[in-house]
């Protein structure tokens, strides 16, 4: 287990407490038994590197941000069903060097409505997006992952 493992415990226990729309000293004690259950099953059974050169300070921000791009995302693409929409697929560069940022980058263009990603490889993200007729390209899903992209570069060290 890593240096931070009391905060990502206390995090998600903070989440359970949210959840469960409960503020007692039970619901705190089932949170935390949970959440350390769920931390030393993914240390044992999903090993990974730990994530360096990352502000989190920057970066606590960013799931408010998301949900945000998530919620005008989803209007936009409701519209263009409505009218008339294409779908393709596109490979945009990134210029997120961080791993764990990519992969972050890769998720929130999946959680977006009208885009999901297909492969990142490097600096490259292969995305299949929906877009209007009328324009070339995908214009819109490029901006929306400049906006994600650009929120998480803040976070970088």
């Amino acid at each position: 287990m890593g240096r931070h493992t009391i905060f990502v415990v206390l995090a998600l226990t903070l989440v359970w407490v949210i959840l469960m729309e409960r503020l007692s000293w039970q619901t705190a004690a089932t949170g935390m038994f949970v959440s350390m259950i769920c931390v030393s099953l993914s240390d044992k059974f999903l090993p990974f590197k730990e994530i360096t050169n990352i502000n989190f300070f920057k970066l606590v921000t960013f799931p408010f941000f998301l949900i945000g791009q998530i919620y005008m995302a989803g209007f936009h693409v409701i519209g263009l069903i409505l009218t008339d929409a294409k779908f393709g697929i596109i490979d945009v560069k990134t210029n997120i060097t961080n791993e764990s940022l990519r992969i972050m980058l890769a998720d929130s263009i999946t959680l977006t409505p009208g885009s999901v990603m297909l492969k990142l490889e490097e600096g490259m993200i292969t995305i299949v997006c929906i877009g209007p007729k009328r324009t070339p390209g995908f214009p819109d899903t490029v901006e929306e992952l400049r906006r994600l992209e650009n929120k998480l570069i803040k976070a970088q060290k």
